[in-house]
């Protein structure tokens, strides 16, 4: 049985109202590695990447009224891999919602959304060097590597358009 039957899907830049959550949570994670950066900041950066059709595509997992979840397809994630346009980033679910199957959701919908466009193949990277979620929502290893000092796996998910 799906422990998310209530789950639905929605674009950030559809519900503005969820900007401040998804920026916490981004800064709280990460951002605050950053120097400099600050929540503001991050509310900013977001703000004006609020689209529809075109990268970066905010993808919120919602459940009734909570939002629970957060993935992006972006460009150029990783600047090691200039010829690598598109890629799966900034996935979100907060530690009390994971285990649900939220990510794996987020992750393949939002590949689908970049098969819509017209994009062949969708990149990621990740600190679960097996892949974890990932490799079980169709993603394969590309190449595992060092990045900001941690080893990471980038991997793969070819889209047939």
């Amino acid at each position: 049985m799906d422990p998310t039957p209530t789950l639905k899907f929605s674009l950030l830049a559809d519900r503005p109202e969820a900007l401040p959550l998804i920026a916490r949570w981004y800064f709280d994670d990460q951002g605050h590695k950053i120097e400099g950066n600050s929540f503001e900041q991050t509310c900013e950066r977001i703000k004006g990447r609020l689209n529809r059709d075109k990268p970066p595509i905010h993808l919120l997992a919602v459940d009734g009224n909570r939002v629970v979840g957060v993935a992006q397809w972006k460009r150029h994630e990783m600047s090691e891999y200039p010829d690598k346009e598109h890629w799966l980033g900034s996935v979100f679910v907060p530690p009390e919602e994971r285990g649900k199957g939220i990510a794996q959701k987020l992750a393949l919908l939002l590949a689908d959304t970049a098969k819509s466009f017209g994009v062949r193949e969708i990149y990621l990277c990740t600190e679960q060097l097996d892949g974890g979620v990932y490799k079980r929502a169709g993603w394969v290893p590309y190449e595992q590597t060092v990045s900001r000092g941690d080893k990471v796996l980038v991997m793969v998910k070819r889209l047939h358009v």
